[in-house]
Parts: structure tokens; C-alpha cells; sequence
């Protein structure tokens, strides 16, 4: 790869793993990286569709890529730091290589303002929370939007994020589509204790989406 990239020869590296691997040798000298996981002998042609352009790729990563085997165990829904405004590291970033949910595509993607029916709600009052996408590139995508929520404040300690709903949907070239995440707080909100039981705190939480963050607040 080293040799390649000496000479200018563009590098698609093409991963086909069964895990997250170490990439920081790698990572630096390849124009564009495909995981293609384990597709077994039918792999090769959905592979070539996407490398010659035929096929627009819209998978999501569903684990963590780590910048390096120091940042292992890396997971995107892990505990709060105890030093959260230092770092998790002394000599590395805190973030990963290519986080949970990260995917490249031919076309590209714009969020709109995350819009939430109610900033305030009690136990039985569920809303709707939206957000609108529009495919702003020249060729058709698939896209998935991911709804995670956070518990900044808790009688527990609650992971940074918690995945609660996503959803995918091909929007044509310049169009747009609306994505919704129904919001049942005892099912979305709660989480469950020491005994088993679930468990809604009455506070602030708070509706991740796009890189947008909406903060609500749980009335007694």
C-alpha cells in the first residue's frame, strides 16, 4: 500500500472482516475504504457495482472503528467519563476512527431543525419528534437516520447515548422526506433498576438526531 500510494496510484481499500480493525497504518494512504464484512462467494458483485458506480452504497457501521487498539474496549454507548472535559486518553483522541452509524454514500445529505411536539411531557403523554432530509447530491441514496436519546442526570450512571429507533429510506436526487420517532416515554425514557423494574426519573433528557440535540424535560 505504501509502495502504491508513492507512486500516486489512487488506493480503494476493501476491508473483509468479521470485527473493527486497527486502520492507523492504513487509513492515511487509502482514497476511500469499503467494508464489505463476510458476504461469502456472493459478495463479489454487489463489490463491483459499488467500486464502478453502478450500485450508490448507503450501509451504516453497527460497530465502533477504533484510531487504535489503545482506544479498545470502544463502544458508542458507553458511561459517562469521570473526566468528561479531559479526555478519556493521555496520548490519543477520545473519539474513534469511524463511530457507530458512520457511512459514506455518492450523494450527500442535509438535516433540517429536529422538531419535537412537546419540550415538556409527563409519564403517559407520548409525542412525535421529526426531522426532515433532503438529498442535496445529483444521484438517488438510501439514508438512515438514527434516534438516540441521553439521560444526562440519573440516580444511575446512563450510557452517553442510547439508540432508540432508526429507520431508512431511498430519497430521490434534490427530494426531501420526513423521518418521525414516536416518542412513548415509559418505553423510550425509562430504564430499568437494580431489581428489574423500569425505572422513568422525572429531569431533563434529551433527542439526539443528525448531530442535533433537543433537550425535554420529564414533569412530576
Amino acid at each position: 500500500a505504501e509502495a502504491l500510494a508513492a507512486i500516486g496510484k489512487p488506493i480503494v481499500l476493501v476491508l473483509s472482516s468479521g470485527r473493527p480493525l486497527d486502520l492507523s497504518r492504513l487509513e492515511s494512504l487509502a482514497d476511500a475504504i469499503v467494508e464489505i464484512w463476510q458476504p461469502g462467494i456472493a459478495g463479489g458483485r454487489p463489490l463491483a457495482g459499488i467500486l464502478s458506480g453502478r450500485i450508490n452504497p448507503s450501509g451504516k457501521l453497527a460497530v465502533t472503528f477504533p484510531r487504535s487498539t489503545g482506544q479498545i474496549p470502544i463502544y458508542y454507548n458507553r458511561r459517562q467519563s469521570s473526566r468528561p472535559t479531559l479526555g478519556l486518553y493521555q496520548d490519543i483522541a477520545s473519539t474513534p476512527l469511524y463511530e457507530f452509524g458512520y457511512g459514506l454514500s455518492y450523494t450527500t445529505f442535509e438535516y433540517g431543525p429536529v422538531e419535537v411536539a412537546a419540550r415538556e411531557f409527563s409519564l403517559d403523554e407520548k409525542f412525535t419528534a421529526r426531522v426532515t432530509v433532503r438529498n442535496t447530491g445529483a444521484v438517488d441514496g438510501v439514508e438512515t437516520v438514527h434516534w438516540f436519546i441521553r439521560d444526562p442526570v440519573c440516580s444511575v450512571s446512563r450510557p452517553v447515548r442510547e439508540l432508540k429507533h432508526f429507520e431508512r429510506q431511498l430519497i430521490p436526487a434534490g427530494g426531501s422526506h420526513t423521518f418521525m420517532f414516536e416518542i412513548d416515554p415509559a418505553r423510550d425514557l425509562a430504564f430499568v433498576d437494580r431489581n428489574g423494574n423500569p425505572l422513568l426519573e422525572a429531569g431533563e433528557y434529551k433527542i439526539i438526531v443528525g448531530g442535533q440535540t433537543v433537550s425535554l424535560t420529564l414533569k412530576n
